[in-house]
């Protein structure tokens, strides 16, 4: 099997919704909130309500993903070890260091990545000093890096002025 499979090789209820999740390879675990999923998803919909049963996470398919005693049509409720861990670096913070890399990854000046986030000049060079970044503007930017079709579709180049345009 590849190395790139995502595992969980620890799993427990952190609270009603939260997952404490370790991944392969990682050494500390993660929380992540599953209230989105269980809310959007017809097939998880048991679990809104039930504390205990959503207590009742375990660790199957050798860490490939975890399931709740809960059957559907389709089998045991189960959600991919691969989703988990999309979902654990959605709801990371980003900082105003991770958005450096971000501009710098994508190759953005910082006129680019004011036109392509809808704000100014200015408020990117106040989200490079910032702690954490508002959650709508990394859900924003980790789209556009995992997408380059997203990307292409709102990138408009900075236009310098040459010295004729100028004149």
């Amino acid at each position: 099997m590849s190395d790139d499979i995502e595992r969980v090789t620890r799993v427990s209820a952190a609270g009603h919704r939260v997952l404490r999740v370790r991944f392969a390879g990682e050494r500390h675990d993660r929380e992540l909130d599953m209230t989105g999923l269980i809310a959007r998803s017809v097939h998880f919909a048991p679990l809104m309500d039930d504390a205990k049963t959503f207590a009742k996470v375990t660790i199957v398919e050798a860490g490939l993903g975890v399931s709740w005693p809960v059957q559907t049509k389709w089998g045991r409720l189960d959600v991919s070890a691969t989703t988990l861990k999309r979902i654990a670096e959605a709801q990371q913070p980003m900082t105003g260091a991770d958005f450096a890399q971000w501009r710098a990854k994508l190759g953005l000046s910082l006129t680019e990545a004011a036109k392509l986030l809808g704000v100014s000049r200015r408020t990117i060079m106040g989200y490079l000093k910032k702690g954490d970044l508002p959650p709508v503007v990394a859900i924003a930017c980790r789209a556009l890096a995992r997408d380059k079709h997203v990307l292409a579709a709102h990138y408009v180049p900075a236009r310098k002025a040459t010295r004729k345009e100028a004149a």
